[in-house]
């Protein structure tokens, strides 16, 4: 098992952009949190700021297994090592197939951040 954890972060409100938020940022190793949170901090700082972000998570091949369970499957880590559904199984194990097919290291994800309203704004 790699060291996923789920990770939450303080950004800014959607709607007035000045309140900070605890904002779910999924599963992710210590290492693609910095990267997502670097990424979400270079789009605030261009204006870029939209409801839902979507940033780029590297995972390598150790890594992709567990990501795509964790993120895109709903499994818990507690269910990672013995408790995952055979299909699901396959289907990952297909997909990271195709991914690494190329021979490359690495596969690159698109990971959406949904930002949250702020109390303020949720009130009005």
């Amino acid at each position: 098992m790699t060291n996923f954890q789920y990770y939450f972060h303080q950004l800014p409100c959607f709607n007035c952009n000045k309140t900070t938020v605890s904002t779910d940022l999924g599963w992710l190793t210590a290492a693609m949190k910095e990267d997502v949170v670097a990424q979400i901090a270079a789009m605030i700082a261009q204006g870029d700021v939209n409801s839902e972000l979507v940033v780029n998570v590297t995972c390598t091949k150790d890594e992709v297994r567990d990501y795509l369970l964790l993120n895109f499957y709903g499994y818990s880590e507690e269910t990672l090592a013995d408790q995952v559904k055979a299909e699901d199984e396959q289907e990952v194990a297909q997909e990271i197939a195709e991914l690494f097919e190329d021979g490359s290291d690495v596969a690159v994800f698109e990971h959406e951040i949904e930002l949250q309203s702020c109390t303020d704004c949720n009130i009005g």
